[in-house]
């Protein structure tokens, strides 16, 4: 049986049609094609094709040229033929049929670090930059929570991907945001289009790049495409008022009228088919998304951050949402006054000596907090864990936003521009568990 032109031209149309309906896979193909997993891609994608729907004649020639490289790899594949079927170059002939027939990426030997939270403690002890245990931990990976403009992600692939490469291990990297980078909002924190695409589209088979734009980090039903546990999680510049009111603490109509005495009156709106948060400051409307005044404060964002990494990460945390995670991390209950409202003036009543420690550090400075709460609550909704309690072994705080060698977001690297803000905070945090 022989190829006509129709089923080559049609062919090659759906090849196309799979790369342009998933760019996220296309990324992610590369690592199909690395030179340590090809013959096994080759070998899945040929039995993908046997049990395919594809028309009998393509599918008995994809057959034949694909078994001449599952042993020797692309270079084996005759690539004239290939070429001549698909319209492409064998490496992007294979990412392609591989889309268009769903063969993925072999499941990961390693996903989640062996190491115990103890091990996981002294090494973050022993470093200046938390994120180095990425070049120590036996699972390379990050997860990063309210990513922004990417910058920070760009940052940590050139900072830690070399090294990696050389040890033949892969960089697992994961941003999440609750923006859309094809929405109007947040020009400067809006995932950057073309920095995605360059992360999306790295020539290195060893990284393992994916982006959730859209994406309440909170979600924790959703699927993710990275492993249960990552070696570190991360958060920087964490939204004010988003994690600068605890409601358990204080109460959702007291927040709701603290926001409009701090921010505005503010209503939710619908605009050109969209819904949108609007808000009133002197005298004149701006215009939110939606979700910009939902307040799930620090308990729920440290809930997330200890069950989703070994290290714990939160960068250019400015003072409201500093004071409100330092109330539910000290051990002592009187740091968590119901009904108070925390101001420049009373913090130091209510956290008593370790703010006063705090207060004193100069920017670049930091310290150890000697003692750390044991039974913070679990709040989000997972099932089997809300209502549990948990606690950090470890928990360091440092003053400022950049720092030696330490990979930083864009909110950082701008701090020092923002002359009205008080220098902000950066803690590492070790789980207990």
């Amino acid at each position: 049986m022989s190829l006509n032109d129709k089923v080559v031209t049609d062919f090659r149309r759906r090849l196309r049609e799979a790369v342009e309906n998933d760019r996220e896979a296309w990324a992610a193909s590369r690592r199909l094609v690395a030179p340590d997993v090809v013959a096994d891609t080759l070998r899945r994608l040929e039995a993908a094709v046997a049990g395919s729907g594809l028309e009998p004649a393509l599918r008995d020639e994809l057959r034949l040229l694909l078994s001449q490289g599952t042993s020797a790899g692309l270079k084996a594949l005759p690539q004239d033929a290939l070429r001549g079927l698909t319209g492409l170059n064998p490496t992007k002939a294979i990412r392609n049929v591989c889309l268009l027939l769903g063969v993925g990426p072999a499941a990961q030997a390693v996903m989640v670090t062996a190491m115990t939270q103890e091990t996981v403690e002294a090494v973050v002890r022993n470093r200046d930059n938390p994120f180095d245990i990425l070049l120590e931990a036996d699972g390379a990976s990050l997860v990063d929570f309210g990513a922004g403009d990417l910058t920070f992600e760009e940052n940590v692939v050139e900072q830690y991907l070399a090294p990696l490469e050389q040890a033949g291990r892969d960089l697992i990297l994961h941003a999440l945001d609750r923006l859309d980078p094809r929405e109007k909002f947040g020009g400067l924190v809006r995932a950057e289009r073309d920095r995605l695409d360059r992360l999306r589209h790295h020539p290195s088979p060893r990284l393992q790049f994916h982006f959730d734009g859209n994406k309440d980090m909170f979600d924790l039903g959703r699927r993710s495409p990275g492993p249960s546990r990552y070696t570190v999680a991360v958060c920087h510049s964490p939204a004010s008022p988003t994690f600068a009111y605890e409601p358990t603490r204080l109460g959702v109509p007291a927040i709701q009228s603290r926001l409009r005495e701090t921010k505005g009156e503010f209503r939710l709106a619908r605009e050109q088919g969209l819904d949108v948060l609007k808000v009133l400051n002197k005298g004149e409307w701006f215009t939110f998304p939606p979700w910009k005044f939902d307040v799930y404060g620090p308990l729920a964002l440290l809930d997330l951050l200890s069950r989703k990494g070994n290290v714990c990460v939160l960068g250019a945390v400015d003072m409201e949402v500093f004071w409100e995670i330092l109330s539910q991390i000290l051990p002592n209950e009187s740091a968590r006054p119901p009904g108070v409202f925390f101001t420049e003036s009373n913090v130091g009543h209510y956290f008593g000596h370790p703010y006063e420690r705090l207060s004193r550090l100069a920017v670049g400075e930091r310290a150890v907090l000697p003692e750390v709460r044991r039974d913070i609550p679990r709040v989000l909704g997972v099932e089997g864990k809300r209502g549990e309690t948990y606690g950090f072994r470890f928990v360091e705080i440092r003053r400022g936003a950049v720092f030696p060698g330490v990979p930083v977001g864009r909110t950082a690297l701008i701090f020092d521009q923002m002359t009205t803000e008080a220098a902000p905070w950066f803690l590492t945090l070790v789980p207990g568990s």
